[in-house]
Order: structure tokens, then sequence, then C-alpha cells
């Protein structure tokens, strides 16, 4: 009789010895659950008061129930498929080959299955996982088109959130295929790597990647707002703590609080309402007045061109203008202390201590937490002498 582990290694000492190791276990778990079906067909679990096959491999074998049934659903779906069983028996599909044809296989596409067990093992074999999950993924969606049964309901999408005591936010969030692949993509297009002084994890980088998402739609819809359609985010600021060396702490409207650099941030760029009160009593709502006109934002764009961070290539719809002495530290709102930075980077600037310099040149340096300098130069045309008015033509660097 063949043994059940045939091909398994005397020792594992070698990457070979491994994938041999690995594809003699997967042989062996397929004829398992074809034999854990079959004996599960006879009943003799019965014997001994079990409930059901699965709760006597639970008792017998020491397993968890939950794998225990799932190696039952294994052998039942070999069973059905002799094509997929007899690959995986002799090593022609792996194990995870095998979980993506059980994956497409429903109530709607399983008739065709029955059909097409065949050739779909034929070409996946060989195939890395990668490229068996593609095809297979084809296979589903050809077979469910060509059935006449309706297609399976998409999942209803869904985003629910919440607050922390610290003002974080957490929630949960479910979409659609389709809408997973738009959202993915939009992920991969808005993040940005600093290279190898870029110490975020991918989570964080992804995070980091969705509120410059946030940020980018904020800036640039087309509900009515500031000339760049900027949102209003209600921010309240005691006037008071603008020019304190521990800086102000912005309390939003729904009354949380925000960090000093967040608040700073949000400073850079602004509308700001002047409220005057007489005890608990407004006694005077002042006109807006922007951090930022547009005109002199327009110049800052006309040198800039998009983000100023080095190596960074965002556009300026990602923008905004930062003042590089900031603004509660008495930074005036001019040409020569305004530089565009994209929202990641800008919060980067306000949250850590980064330097930036703004040369007569309109080259911009900054100098990280640890001494490190790198240099962007500005926009081509301001390079050339066609910079704004009132700014002198940029020698060469």
């Amino acid at each position: 009789m063949m043994s059940v582990m045939e091909g398994f290694p005397a020792s594992i000492d070698s990457l070979d010895d491994l994938l041999a190791a690995v594809a003699a276990v997967e042989r062996a778990h397929a004829r398992v659950a074809l034999a854990a079906d079959r004996l599960g067909r006879l009943g003799d679990w019965r014997a001994d008061g079990s409930l059901s096959m699965a709760c006597w491999l639970e008792t017998h074998a020491r397993m968890l129930h939950s794998d225990a049934a799932r190696l039952l659903r294994e052998g039942r779906f070999l069973h059905r498929y002799d094509p997929v069983a007899d690959a995986a028996v002799a090593g022609g599909l792996s194990a995870g080959q095998v979980h993506a044809c059980r994956s497409v296989v429903s109530s709607a596409t399983a008739g065709v299955f029955d059909a097409h067990a065949g050739g779909v093992v034929d070409a996946i074999r060989g195939l890395s996982i990668r490229d068996s999950v593609v095809a297979l993924a084809e296979w589903k969606l050809r077979a469910e088109a060509d059935n006449e049964q309706p297609l399976p309901k998409e999942r209803d999408q869904e985003l629910t959130f919440g607050r922390l005591p610290d003002g974080t936010l957490v929630g949960k969030l479910v979409l659609t295929a389709a809408a997973a692949a738009e959202f993915e993509q939009a992920l991969g297009t808005a993040g940005v790597f600093n290279g190898a002084q870029d110490t975020r994890t991918v989570g964080e980088r992804q995070a980091d990647a969705l509120v410059d998402i946030v940020g980018f739609f904020n800036a640039n819809h087309d509900r009515p707002g500031t000339p760049r359609h900027r949102p209003h985010v209600e921010l309240h600021v005691q006037a008071g703590e603008l020019n304190t060396l521990q800086g102000p702490c912005g309390v939003t409207a729904d009354g949380q609080l925000l960090p000093t650099w967040a608040t700073d941030a949000f400073l850079c760029d602004c509308v700001i309402h002047r409220v005057l009160r007489a005890a608990a009593t407004v006694a005077d709502y002042g006109r807006a007045t922007r951090s930022v006109p547009a005109n002199l934002f327009r110049m800052v764009v006309a040198r800039d061109g998009g983000c100023r961070f080095p190596h960074c290539h965002r556009k300026v719809a990602w923008c905004d203008a930062h003042h590089i002495v900031w603004w509660r530290r008495d930074g005036e709102t001019t040409l020569e202390n305004l530089v565009l930075l994209c929202g990641y980077h800008h919060r980067l600037i306000h949250r850590e201590p980064w330097q930036i310099q703004l040369h007569a040149n309109a080259d911009v340096t900054v100098t990280g937490p640890g001494g490190q300098s790198m240099t962007s130069h500005p926009h081509p045309l301001a390079r050339t002498g066609s910079g704004p008015p009132g700014h002198s033509p940029p020698v060469a660097a």
C-alpha cells in the first residue's frame, strides 16, 4: 500500500526539502479529506453516540470543530469533482489552487463546473497561485453570465464609524468588488512613500493616503466655499493662544479637540472670523479675512507648480499654501513666506521638527529631524523668468 506521506524528505535542511515536504503534506491532506468524506458517509461515527462526523473528529482526532467541518467540506468537494481530486492527490494542483477552485463554485456555477472541471484543472495546472486565482475568477464571471439563473446579489456596502474618547476615528468598511477596485486604486494614486527615511507601516501609509483623498475632495469640490472651494471646517481657537510658545489647540464645532500641529496646519491657509464677546454674549462677528488671498495663492502656484517637498510630484489640486514662518508665530502672508505643500507633507512639517527654507532663486531646502537635507526646484516656467509679477527671475541653481 502506498504511504500517505510518500515523498516526504527524511530531513528538511534546504528550501528544496521544504518544498518537497509541503507538497507531500498537501497530497496527504487531499487523501485524508476524501477519506473523511467517504467514511462519514458510512455512518460508523454514530457508534459512540457522536452527533456528526465533525463531532467524532473533534472528540477522537482532537480537532477544532471548525477545522473538522472544513476538512469534510473539502472532502465533499473533491468527491464531487474527480479531476480536481485526482490532480490534488497526485500533486498536480496545490492546496491553494484547490481552495481557489472551491471559491468559484456556488449554487449558480456548480452545474457548469461539473462539465468544465477537467478543462479548468488543465488550464490552471502549473500556473502560479496568483494567475490561478485570476483565471478562475474570469471563469466564474463567464459561467455566471452564461447561466440563466439570476446573478447572486452583491453584499450591501457599508461604512460605520465613531470616535474614541481621545478623538480617534475607528470604523468598519465593506465595499463591493467594483467599489473595492476603485478604493484600492485611489489609495495607490494618493499614496506617498518618502524612501528609506519613511518608517510608516503599510497600514499607516494607506491611512495617510485616505486622509489626503478626503482633503483633495474638500479642497476641490464644486459646492459653495472659498475661491478654491475650500470647505468651512469650523475650528474654534482662543486668540490669546495664537502666539504662545506651546501653540493653540483647536476645537471643532462638535467639540473634538485637535492637537497643536493639526491646528497649525489648518491655520496656514484658512478663513478667519473675529468673534468679540461681552461676557457670554457675542458682541461682534467680524468679516472674514483670508490668510492667503486668491491672487497671492495664484502667484505661489505659478512659482511652485505643485508640492515643493523634495521628490513629491503632487499637483496643485492636492496642495495647501504653507507659511514657512508659521502664521501664529507672526509669519507674514507674503510670496517669500509661502510654499505649496501637499496635505501629507503639510501635516508632516507641522507634526515633526522639519525645517524648510525658501532661497532667493526659489529653490526649497527641507531639513529633517536627523539633519538630512534635500532640495527641490521651482516650476520650470519660474526658473526661466516667467514667474508672477513682482517676483525676481531666479538664477540658475
